[in-house]
């Protein structure tokens, strides 16, 4: 192989890396958007506020289903009907995460057929749905705020924002706020 085919192939390998990486910025700025046109303005997000605005443009269903303990949730996606089915035996919060998840899956264009919720997946769409659920239920500018206003307790920010301690803690992580607590 020739230095210039070797140097195609190796450039070639990198933008597909890229091509392949989570749009976390992308997802962040989509929930927020969503929150703006929302109108929301109050803690805790509502989801079926969020729902009920997204419903006003696109054919979206959201509904609880006995799935079992190996699923959170799925979206179904045919034509322009997205169905979104979330574990109704899971916790609220689990719930929540879940239906905001598949939210960002069909807000961010993930619907090519099915998607089934998997929080520790690799896959750039399930990264960039988790970015955008964590968005859309601790917005990073309400968190701040929280904090600046001297609310750094986890518990208490966790039921400020309607989500579970674990969430918030990785919240804090994901956006370097762990410093400012």
């Amino acid at each position: 192989m020739k230095f210039w085919d070797s140097l195609i192939l190796l450039r070639t390998r990198k933008m597909d890396d890229i091509q392949n990486k989570p749009r976390i910025g992308s997802a962040r700025k989509v929930a927020r958007q969503l929150l703006k046109d929302a109108k929301i303005i109050k803690l805790p997000v509502m989801i079926k506020d969020i729902v009920n605005h997204i419903k006003k443009s696109s054919d979206l269903s959201v509904y609880p289903w006995a799935f079992g303990d190996d699923t959170d949730g799925i979206q179904v996606t045919q034509g322009d009907t997205a169905t979104i089915g979330y574990n109704q035996a899971q916790h609220k919060h689990r719930q929540r995460f879940t239906v905001a998840h598949e939210i960002g899956h069909f807000m961010m264009g993930h619907t090519n057929g099915n998607s089934i919720f998997d929080l520790n997946s690799k896959k750039p769409e399930e990264i960039e749905a988790n970015q955008f659920a964590a968005e859309l239920l601790m917005p990073l500018a309400f968190l701040n705020k929280e904090i600046k206003n001297g609310n750094k307790d986890v518990k208490n920010l966790a039921r400020v924002f309607d989500v579970s301690e674990e969430s918030v803690w990785w919240r804090l992580r994901e956006c370097n706020l762990i410093g400012k607590m």
